[in-house]
């Protein structure tokens, strides 16, 4: 087995690891406004490079991930919604060893926000609700190849309207028009990962709000409080610097749902996602995920994922990637877990397998 035994490089974060926490006060009462509320969640993740059949260089890394979920209620109705992130900006470069280096902290969402009994809006910066495999993946590493179709930090407006039944279930019609934020919540702190230009280009970076995202998502479907469904399309408009662009589309359109087997409880799911015009080319990806955690004995879980990306290059030979997981963990009462297992990746012809964890402690307040 080769490890990658180069010095690691190590800038102090002194308390910065939960400074977000320091915002965050007690809320009032759960019926009196204002009031404030969090969710916080804070992991800590490493991966190590193993014997890859490659001359690649590998890297260890080692980093930690905060997200603060802010929300202040201004009345039974309307308050400002946000979520700040501290994470890695940036992917360590190949045969560096870093712990705890490239960490930003940003803004990913801030929104004015309206919830009635049947419908909602929203105003401001915002992720879009295009598909759920970057949300729902499965293990440690089952969300990764989906976050590449992930909607996030657009700047619009979205409403949602909810249908129900004892029935038919649950089910909530989605819709947003927005662009890309440019404004300076598009940078970060510690780490600076530079703010978005215009002339940057890219889809969704445009003057106007030219793009869009419209969704299905359905649960407890047929009496079956398990299974659930979505269903999206977007359209993104090339950026006003692309000048040889054109308007990218998207579809995604996934099944989950939790199967119980003997004393197992399993969470299921898959998920196909379709990009046309990826990123304002002429190139189509693909994407197939399936995965499913198996929870027993009270605490543990297994999980298992695996998804292919085809790059369906024009004019060219498609380029075919997969990546596999395995992971195992152990969750306690106290809101704390422990995960860890392997992860095989094949991309761009070069074979990656990585070993790793993630610790994760999550609470409200």
């Amino acid at each position: 087995m080769l490890i990658n035994r180069q010095a690691w490089t190590f800038s102090p974060l002194p308390a910065l690891l939960f400074t977000a926490f320091g915002f965050v006060s007690q809320p009032a009462s759960a019926d009196s406004v204002p009031s404030l509320s969090a969710d916080i969640t804070a992991e800590l993740q490493y991966e190590n490079g193993v014997g890859p059949d490659s001359a690649a260089p590998q890297s260890d890394f080692l980093f930690a991930t905060i997200e603060v979920g802010l929300s202040a209620a201004l009345s039974e109705n309307f308050g400002i919604e946000s979520v700040i992130l501290m994470e890695a900006v940036d992917d360590p470069p190949a045969g560096e060893n870093l712990v705890l280096e490239k960490q930003g902290v940003f803004a990913e969402e801030v929104m004015l926000a309206y919830h009635g009994d049947t419908w909602s809006m929203h105003a401001g910066k915002f992720n879009t609700a295009f598909g759920t495999g970057w949300d729902l993946g499965a293990g440690i590493w089952g969300v990764d190849f989906a976050e590449d179709y992930e909607v996030t930090e657009k700047l619009g407006l979205a409403a949602t309207r909810t249908f129900a039944s004892e029935t038919s279930g649950q089910h909530t019609l989605y819709g947003s028009v927005y662009r890309a934020d440019r404004s300076f919540l598009s940078g970060s702190l510690i780490e600076d990962r530079g703010r978005l230009r215009l002339a940057d280009g890219g889809t969704t970076n445009t003057k106007d709000f030219e793009s869009y995202t419209v969704s299905l998502t359905g649960e407890d479907i047929l009496g079956m409080g398990g299974l659930g469904y979505h269903l999206a399309y977007r359209s993104h408009a090339h950026g006003d610097a692309d000048l040889n662009a054109v308007r990218e589309d998207g579809f995604a359109a996934s099944l989950f749902g939790v199967v119980p087997i003997g004393g197992l409880e399993i969470e299921a799911m898959t998920e196909g996602a379709y990009i046309n015009n990826a990123e304002g080319s002429f190139d189509d990806i693909s994407y197939l995920t399936l995965g499913g955690t198996a929870y027993f004995a009270d605490s543990w879980n297994a999980a298992l994922s695996v998804t292919f990306r085809t790059t369906h290059v024009e004019g060219g030979a498609d380029t075919k990637d997969h990546r596999f997981q395995a992971t195992t963990g152990y969750a306690w009462d106290s809101g704390i877990s422990l995960d860890f297992g392997y992860r095989y990746s094949r991309e761009d012809g070069t074979s990656d397998h990585v070993l790793g964890f993630l610790m994760a402690y999550a609470f409200s307040i």
